[in-house]
């Protein structure tokens, strides 16, 4: 656990938040409390050391991952990863326990070492940081809808799915 300064209504916000290195760099972050209007589960990507968190908005998650699957396989490596990061996220409930943080941690990894293989475009993250992104939204998906009586993170995942271009490169974040 560490402290992040983030940026809310122009004000600079010091969060708690579990903190993920990540190997190209910075961290992802997840918000362990609520802390004025920010509630606790935010999804925020550091670049460096003392920089400050920045949320990253579905839109950019979307255009970056339809992004990422034009590239020769990078579909499958995307599709692979969301549904890994889709299942960690549904394994933190009822209780985020370390086996589930190691596995976090094991995903960002692979999705680096993938992202260095892949021929991808390029965007405002690499693959290890759009991947990390999306798996803690997912996981405060699961903490904030929790199932049975909402559908937890599986809105959001189809959600990236289907703006994944197709073969033809349709998609609803990619070209049309």
């Amino acid at each position: 656990m560490r402290t992040i300064t983030v940026l809310s209504g122009g004000e600079a916000v010091e969060l708690p938040v579990a903190a993920f290195p990540l190997a190209s760099g910075g961290a992802a972050c997840l918000q362990l409390t609520d802390v004025g209007p920010l509630r606790r589960g935010g999804t925020y990507l550091v670049e460096a050391e003392g920089a400050p968190g920045v949320a990253p908005r579905f839109d950019e998650l979307f255009r970056q991952a339809a992004s990422v699957a034009q590239a020769p396989a990078g579909r499958a490596a995307l599709e692979a990863l969301l549904a890994e990061a889709k299942r960690l996220a549904e394994a933190t409930r009822p209780r985020l326990e370390p086996p589930t943080l190691e596995g976090l941690a094991q995903l960002f990894a692979r999705a680096h070492e993938l992202g260095a293989e892949l021929d991808s475009p390029s965007g405002p993250w690499g693959l290890e940081a759009l991947t990390a992104a999306v798996a803690l939204i997912f996981v405060s998906e699961e903490e904030r809808y929790p199932r049975p009586k909402f559908q937890g993170c599986q809105v959001a995942y189809a959600r990236f799915l289907e703006c994944l271009p197709d073969a033809t490169g349709r998609g609803e974040a990619g070209p049309s």
